[in-house]
């Protein structure tokens, strides 16, 4: 059976709509009804793409693993699946991320809080004004030109290259979905860091010395990665999702959504 069928029996099996489904994973709509219909070419990052159907799996109460063997099948890269490591894996012991994340921000002995701000924005920008200009500039040229000479094919496809980049930008810009984080402390932290990985240049947040009953809520956008001194202390949740604890304890990071 084709992964798009078993995911909407699964969701007939339960009664719901898809709005119900959106509601409740903040998937949108129309990629829930692409995933059902066995259209998983909706212009996404494939680390986004295999997150979304997982998180819809888990949802639906579906094994997720065999779920995403199904769409290795369909988007027919199962042969090169086996040899990379998956982006995004909750990893508990990975001293290398771990301290990668500690050597971002300075150490201090008190309890602080620190952002180094981004303008992630302002590259996608940059760039769709440049292929704009390049774009217009290149026409100009063209128009000035006799006015019987036809365009050659190698114009035509340059012209068609700079519009469909342009175009490309911006899609890959609008796809960026913000999400709140919450985060709560349920015995002493002695240090946590958060990475927000959606922001180019990525966006640190660091907090030492945290009690008991600590709690803070930061916006990230699509992904986020964290490293704690005390991973059994830590408790967080996705904007109105259930609260959750990492599995492990002492130090260690991870990462949301799971892959």
């Amino acid at each position: 059976m084709a992964i798009g069928q078993k995911l909407e029996e699964a969701r007939n099996r339960k009664g719901i709509s898809i709005r119900e489904v959106t509601e409740s994973t903040k998937i949108r709509g129309d990629y829930i009804s692409s995933f059902e219909a066995g259209n998983f070419d909706i212009n996404l990052p494939e680390v986004y793409l295999r997150g979304f159907v997982r998180l819809y799996a888990r949802f639906l109460g579906l094994d997720q693993d065999a779920t995403l063997a199904d769409l290795d099948v369909e988007l027919g890269t199962a042969s090169t699946k086996n040899h990379k490591k998956n982006l995004g894996s909750i990893n508990t012991s990975d001293s290398t991320d771990a301290s990668e994340l500690s050597k971002k921000t300075p150490v201090n002995d008190n309890y602080y809080s620190s952002e180094i701000n981004s303008r992630g924005w302002l590259k996608p920008v940059i760039v769709i004004s440049t292929s704009f200009a390049l774009l217009i500039g290149f026409v100009i040229f063209l128009l000035s030109k006799d006015a019987g000479d036809d365009l050659d094919e190698k114009q035509v496809s340059v012209v068609k290259e700079l519009d469909e980049s342009s175009a490309a930008v911006y899609e890959v810009q609008k796809e960026v979905e913000s999400h709140l984080l919450n985060i709560a402390v349920v015995s002493p932290i002695e240090h946590l860091i958060i990475c927000d990985e959606g922001q180019d240049p990525k966006k640190y947040y660091e907090f030492k010395n945290l009690p008991q009953g600590w709690e803070k809520t930061l916006e990230f956008k699509n992904s986020f990665r964290c490293y704690s001194s005390s991973l059994e202390n830590f408790r967080f949740a996705v904007d109105d999702g259930m609260e959750k604890q990492v599995n492990g304890s002492g130090a260690g990071n991870f990462s949301w959504p799971t892959l």
